[in-house]
């Protein structure tokens, strides 16, 4: 069963399969999805197919992602457009795609894969719902108790030197996705979004909300930035003037959120960002190796052993980790149970027993925030 990749003579080919395994509209995936399927936008050395006669039977993609979360740079594939032609199901082509792509990412380097999907169809390859969004939902109501009022917003229109400010105050957020500059100018222009700014005194905020079209009354803040003041003020402005009642917004955690937008809120929860795979253990470590320098004292160490995998000792030596080979402290564990240790913060997560847990709780479970604007 051969895997290729396609070219860019393939564009209308690949938007045309994939419109009808999913059932979707012309064009929807550069719609939908501009900072990634967007002709100009496709890397077709991540885009695998296998086909017959020249037709596209079996599709994934790898998406190269970086995250920031606080001072750490994380290295993340994503996977997306998993799709198999309807008539050819059950033939083991999906699962042929998914494992050449999880072996292809971890030749590359990659310490973690994200996806989204069905958990019962992902965790056959070792992928477990984790990550963190903190959830907030702000009312009308709770804006006129704090007394915040209505600022002037304008509709963003692609303006440069407004998206320059944009990218300036986006880049002061701790958790985010690292775009460069054409991510940003399509990012939002994305189908059922629209972002409204405000400046005021030199200060500047926006907010990127959803559809303002539909009856409902709750409308979904996919990103906000720059002043907090302003970017409550955006949003009584959105009530006002769209009849809308209730606004729901995401952070990658507690610490993060403004004193003022906890103010306003009416309630908070907390939720996976998505579905995680551990491909290179130590390569995860590394990753987050000053959040565990931080957190465990000296002379502690842990081995981690995922079944049938890799195993990673870890020890702190004046100040600083060390791997090793050997411990008496020792996590085993499954990739799924990996996953939920690491980075499930819904209570879900794994109990270690002894020594080993008392280690583990020092500095697990790991921050990984992806945003929803981001999704691919």
């Amino acid at each position: 069963m051969e895997i290729k990749n396609l070219g860019e003579k393939d564009f209308e080919k690949i938007m045309r399969f994939l419109e009808d395994v999913y059932g979707h509209s012309f064009n929807s995936f550069c719609i939908r999805y501009p900072h990634v399927w967007k002709k100009e936008k496709l890397d077709y050395q991540n885009i695998l197919v296998i086909e017959e006669n020249e037709n596209i039977l079996s599709l994934v993609r790898i998406f190269p992602l970086t995250l920031i979360q606080k001072d750490l740079k994380i290295k993340l594939g994503g996977i997306g457009a998993v799709s198999t032609k309807y008539e050819e199901r059950g033939k083991g082509y999906m699962s042929t795609l998914m494992n050449y792509a999880i072996k292809k990412m971890e030749d590359e380097g990659y310490p973690l894969s994200i996806l989204w999907g069905d958990r019962h169809r992902y965790k056959n390859f070792g992928y477990e719902i984790g990550g963190k969004l903190v959830l907030l939902n702000i009312t009308k109501r709770g804006l006129e108790k704090k007394k915040v009022k209505s600022v002037e917003a304008k509709r963003y229109l692609g303006e440069k030197e407004i998206l320059n400010k944009i990218i300036e105050v986006y880049n002061e957020k701790r958790y985010r996705i690292e775009r460069d500059y054409d991510y940003f100018q399509l990012i939002y222009t994305k189908f059922g979004t629209s972002l409204y700014y405000s400046e005021d005194n030199g200060k500047f905020g926006y907010v990127v909300a959803g559809s303002t079209e539909s009856s409902g009354l709750e409308i979904r803040v996919y990103e906000v930035g720059g002043d907090e003041y302003l970017i409550v003020g955006i949003l009584k402005y959105l009530c006002d003037r769209f009849g809308k009642n209730s606004f729901i917004l995401e952070y990658g955690s507690f610490e993060d959120i403004p004193d003022i937008i906890v103010d306003c809120s009416s309630y908070w929860r907390i939720e996976p960002c998505g579905m995680i795979k551990i491909i290179d253990l130590k390569k995860t470590i590394e990753t987050y190796k000053s959040v565990i320098e931080d957190k465990l004292s000296e002379e502690d160490e842990v081995l981690f052993e995922i079944e049938g995998k890799s195993r990673v000792g870890i020890r702190k030596e004046k100040g600083k980790l060390k791997f090793i080979e050997e411990s008496e402290n020792i996590v085993k564990l499954n990739e799924e149970e990996m996953v939920r240790l690491f980075f499930d913060f819904s209570g879900k997560g794994i109990k270690i027993d002894g020594k080993a847990g008392k280690l583990v709780e020092k500095f697990l479970p790991f921050d990984l925030f992806f945003p929803l604007i981001d999704h691919i």
